[in-house]
């Protein structure tokens, strides 16, 4: 760990020496109102193949407007956490940790992206559900 952290990649007097401004916050910048994210917590669990169909279309048509999309899921039959992020149309994901005995099975999701529609991203996430 000591090699990965010591390795001081980012030094505060370099980019001061480049950009003496870089510190102020009355810097000029502008954010663009139609980035914003939307995330969906719901207990219960997917069906897989609903899932890949939604997700596969959902990137298809969707994706160069969603810059980031992770979550967790319940999936039925799998005993396992479903662990998954996407860049835009990229996705990968895997079977992770086990649902501890008694854990409650819920879907966690997270998308950032512009003109993103809540609606429609809850709508088509919760036709997946079982």
């Amino acid at each position: 760990m000591d090699f990965i952290l010591g390795i001081k990649a980012f030094s505060l007097d370099k980019i001061l020496e480049m950009d003496d401004g870089f510190l102020s916050d009355s810097a000029e910048h502008q954010h663009d109102e139609r980035v914003s994210s939307v995330g969906i917590n719901i207990k219960g669990e997917v069906d897989q193949q609903k899932l890949n169909d939604w997700i596969g279309w959902l990137l298809k048509e969707k994706g160069i407007d969603i810059f980031r999309t992770k979550g967790v899921l319940a999936v039925k039959g799998m005993p396992q956490k479903f662990v998954f992020q996407a860049v835009h149309m990229a996705f990968s994901g895997a079977p992770q940790r086990d649902w501890a005995a008694g854990e409650e099975r819920v879907c966690k999701l997270t998308f950032i992206g512009k003109n993103l529609d809540r609606e429609e991203l809850v709508g088509g996430f919760n036709k997946c559900l079982v």
